[in-house]
This record gives C-alpha cells, structure tokens and sequence, in this order.
C-alpha cells in the first residue's frame, strides 16, 4: 500500500501546485493594461522597460501589454490622466508634480537612476563656454518647456549662480531631431539631450560635453546625490483596485533588471525588435555601454532620491517649494521587495 500512498499524495500535490498556479493568473485584477509611453523609444532610459516588453516578462506575469508611444512624456501622463490607459511610462517627476493637482500617483518600479540627461556645447564655442556660468546670455536646445532636460539645465545654471532666465531655449525634441538642430545651422550654442542623439553629436564632432548625468559620478555632480530617472506609474486608486495585477508589473520590469545586471551588450540587442536600432546599430551598441549602470538596478526608491527630484524641478517651478508632498503616495518599495523575492540577481538568461 506504500506506494500506491506515495503516488496518491505526489498526485494530490501535484493537483495544489497547479491549482496554486491557476490561481495566481486569477487573481490578477486586471489582465489587459494599456501602457502609455513617454517619448521616443530608442532612449536609453527606457531599455529596462522594452526589455521586459519584448522578453515577453509581463505574458510570464499573466499579463497581455498594449504599450503605445506617444511624441512625450507629457502626452503619455495626459493619456492615463484621462483614462486612455491603465500605466504611464515615464520621469518620476510627473508624480510630484501631479500631486500637487489633486491626482496621486504612484510609481510601481523606478528602473531608471541616473537621468541620462547631457549638456553639450558647439564645438566652435568650446573655448567660450568652458563652465556653466558661461551659458548666461546663450540659446540652448532643451526636448520641450518643462521638460527633464529643462529642469536639468535650469538646474546645473542656478546651482552654478546664474539665473536659468539668463538664456533663452528652443525646443528640439529628441532623438534625430535634436541631432539636426545642432549639426544644421548655427542657431543653438548648447542642447541638452540623451542617448543615443548625444553619442551622435559627439562621435561627428559637433559638440562637447559640458556636463554628463549618464554615470553616479555625473549625477552626484549635477544633483548632489541620489536622483530617479523613468519608472512605470499609475493613478493611486488603480493600485488600491489591483494589487496583484501592480505586483505583477512590477515583477516583471525587476526581472528584467535582474536580469540585465548579466547580460551583454549583444545580449540586450538580440532582446530588442530591429526597429529600435536598425538606424545605426553601431550608435545604439555605444549608447547602451554608456548607459547600462543606470538600469542594472533593484529599482529602489530613497527618501533622498526623491526629495533630489523634487528639488530640481522646483527650480522652472518654485511654487513647489511650499508645496505639502506626502511623498509616501508616490512609491511603495513592497512591491519591489516582492519581486526581488521571486527574481534574485543573477537570474538565468
């Protein structure tokens, strides 16, 4: 009778185990979420998330991804504000900022630590503008008003004792536009960008870098410590209503930082669609060695983390000094301590 008990049992454990499992994927709240994304997607802050998109990490979750791109970060934060869709990607920012409008919203997972945000002057002008200070009466290329590289530069000028409205700044965009801007005629004296349009500019020799967010050393340097770049977040009473569909997108953007703390450059291109890169592939390869640190990461949130931000973008905004930011609202590192539970580093690629 022993071993007709033993199979007996395994079977009965076996039966728990899959109904565990079944239950897991029926628990989730909410299995289709629309992801509103901020911006273009060859930017280097958003690897971390594409990864975990294209390594289909969100289907192992149980979760089925619409994931559209917008022309910006703000466009993506005003599509989950208006209930286009379930989860924004984009800057931690916008969760202050909203804050102070009556819309709590909360970062699920930041996978983004430094801002990856460069300042580079015309090469031509290298000899005038050797210093920040320097940038006092010039035209600089910023993405948009308001924007993170608005904020970065605004920010670099007053902790350097120049007002930011000592300079004028044109909005460029990102990615081939900003690269235009500065190559085709001789309009800006600065522009601050990210990868891959900055190694673009300074592989063809059009500018230097004044000032470089994309290690811990340039971000210590241009924050004075800590600071949070791109995360996935939704609107407050979306984590209340679906905690365990939260908990799932949030594994699943830890996993692939996890994972990306092992993987090669060749490893990471091979997970990306061509689309991403096809352009130069020579250019993506430079920019995500130059970038990787930022999104080799667990994803937590420091108090110091978030008050750095908040003090940057109170420089274009300095309403939000005075503002009462209850920044708890903002992050919850449960969900990422869940996640690493489930995907410890190094996880298999």
């Amino acid at each position: 009778m022993k071993p007709f008990l033993t199979i007996w049992v395994a079977g009965l454990l076996a039966l728990a185990a899959n109904g565990t499992a079944m239950a897991k994927n029926a628990a989730l709240e909410k299995k289709n979420i629309a992801i509103s994304v901020g911006g273009s997607i060859s930017q280097m802050n958003k690897v971390a998330y594409f990864v975990a998109l294209n390594r289909k990490y969100f289907e192992q979750e149980g979760l089925t991804i619409d994931s559209t791109a917008f022309a910006s970060g703000t466009a993506a934060l005003q599509s989950l504000v208006a209930g286009g869709a379930d989860v924004a990607e984009g800057a931690y920012e916008h969760t202050l900022r909203m804050q102070t409008k009556g819309v709590n919203l909360t970062c699920l997972v930041a996978y983004g630590r430094y801002p990856g945000n460069v300042l580079v002057v015309r090469k031509s002008l290298a000899d005038q503008i050797r210093k920040i200070a320097d940038l006092k009466g010039k035209k600089i290329g910023v993405s948009a008003p308001g924007s993170s590289t608005h904020n970065f530069v605004a920010g670099l000028m007053e902790r350097a004792g120049v007002s930011w409205k000592d300079a004028s700044y044109v909005s460029i965009g990102t990615g081939p536009s900003a690269v235009a801007a500065m190559k085709t005629g001789g309009e800006l004296d600065a522009l601050v960008n990210l990868d891959p349009a900055i190694n673009a500019l300074l592989d063809g020799g059009d500018a230097v870098i004044l000032s470089d967010s994309r290690t811990a050393e340039g971000t210590m340097a241009a924050f004075g410590g800590e600071y949070l770049a791109d995360c996935l977040f939704v609107k407050n009473e979306f984590l209340k209503a679906n905690p365990n569909t939260s908990q799932a997108i949030t594994n699943a953007v830890v996993h692939a930082m996890q994972w990306l703390k092992t993987a090669s450059i060749d490893d990471i291109i091979k997970s990306l669609p061509p689309a991403y890169y096809k352009s130069d592939e020579a250019l993506y390869r430079e920019s995500l060695e130059k970038n990787i640190s930022a999104f080799q990461w667990d994803g937590f949130i420091t108090p110091e983390a978030a008050k750095n931000v908040l003090d940057s973008i109170a420089v274009l905004d300095p309403a939000l000094r005075q503002a009462k930011i209850d920044f708890s609202l903002t992050y919850d590192n449960r969900l990422i301590e869940t996640a690493l539970k489930k995907y410890h580093s190094p996880v298999s690629q």
